[in-house]
């Protein structure tokens, strides 16, 4: 039994690695870094399956790409590495895992109508916290990378627009839908419960 929990754990961390890959196909070019989707799948990881399974879906989708499959915005291979967006990559298992703290707690509580507005909350400002680590690490190495390897201007300004602020309205959007769809997938409504860990599996197997 705890052979096949382990298991289900690693098929959901792979399917939630590959749902990373889908959202890095989503993109809207932009200079340095690419808008995506894949921040959505990240805080979903962590929502859906938890800090360790979130967390490990990051990293299998990491590695992947280091290993040379083109599932980044910009490729893939061990030549991202100097790339402006590395850092943002490099922060996606710790997102996933911060997104994903009190996840047993949350399940159970999401259950219960009078906990419903308070997890749903919770969920969202673990979510906002999420982001702000992608932009702490993601921003840091974008100002290292630009003004030490590539020998390129890059002021603390210039890092603060387009290392951060230029996404935040589109990242804290996905912060509020990643709610709610937890919630949703979550939620016992009338006696009907869409969980997601169950429904998954009953549909692979």
């Amino acid at each position: 039994m705890e052979v096949q929990t382990r298991l289900q754990g690693l098929l959901l961390a792979a399917l939630f690695a590959a749902l990373t890959f889908v959202g890095a196909q989503i993109r809207l070019p932009m200079v340095p870094i690419s808008f995506t989707l894949q921040v959505l799948f990240v805080l979903l990881s962590g929502n859906l399956l938890g800090s360790r399974l979130g967390g490990l879906s990051q990293l299998l989708y990491l590695f992947i790409g280091l290993a040379g499959l083109p599932v980044f915005a910009g490729g893939g291979g061990l030549g991202i590495i100097l790339s402006p967006s590395f850092g943002y990559l490099c922060a996606f298992p710790v997102a996933a895992f911060v997104a994903g703290k009190n996840f047993p707690v949350a399940r159970v509580e999401m259950n219960n109508n009078h906990h419903r507005g308070k997890i749903l909350v919770s969920v969202l400002l673990r979510n906002c916290f999420a982001i702000s680590v992608i932009y702490v690490i993601g921003a840091t190495y974008l100002y290292f990378i630009q003004n030490l390897y590539w020998r390129v201007n890059f002021s603390l300004h210039q890092v603060l627009w387009f290392g951060i602020l230029i996404f935040l309205p589109g990242d804290l959007l996905k912060a509020v839908l990643a709610a709610l769809i937890t919630e949703r997938l979550t939620f016992k409504n009338h006696d009907k419960k869409l969980d997601f860990l169950n429904f998954f599996l009953y549909t692979i197997y």
